[in-house]
């Protein structure tokens, strides 16, 4: 087995010790401060208004890990789910290799929707609003200290 086989292998392995053994708060900060800076004039204009007074989980499946979204006075507020008493409106559901490829944008949201490789269950409309604002956000918005582990990843994939 090669280097980019076994890492293909491994590294959902290590994102899954490492999501249960740093403490759900960090994890919620750390989300809900990056997503904040990289849509911060998608906050300001209104076009996360679809997320207000409901809430999007993203659920990674390889993890057994959900995480909780909505949107408050203009901010993205994330939870988990052992933490929200509410039930998720809309549910994106897949593989940590599949969220990847999404972060990466090494494949279009719409190919792995089609391939079945991300899931949407719940409001199908709020799911294809939610896709269509992932198609809008350019992998340039985040730092560099993110994107390029995850596009060098996404190559190995």
């Amino acid at each position: 087995m090669n280097l980019p086989s076994k890492l293909s292998v491994i590294l959902p392995k290590i994102a899954h010790i490492s999501s249960h053994i740093v403490p759900e708060s960090i994890q919620n900060k750390v989300i809900e401060v990056a997503l904040n800076n990289v849509l911060k004039e998608q906050l300001i204009d209104g076009e996360l208004d679809f997320l207000e007074q409901v809430f999007l989980e993203i659920k990674v499946t390889d993890l057994n890990k959900s995480w909780f979204f909505s949107v408050e006075d203009e901010k993205i507020l994330v939870s988990h789910a052992s933490i929200t008493t509410q039930s998720s409106d809309v549910v994106i559901s897949g593989e940590f290799n599949s969220f990847v490829l999404l972060a990466s944008q090494t494949i279009d949201p719409d190919t792995l929707f089609f391939k079945r490789k991300l899931l949407i269950e719940g409001d199908v409309e709020l799911g294809l609003a939610v896709k269509n604002l992932l198609d809008r956000v350019e992998l340039s918005q985040l730092p560099e200290l993110i994107t390029k582990p995850i596009n060098a990843y996404a190559q190995i994939l």
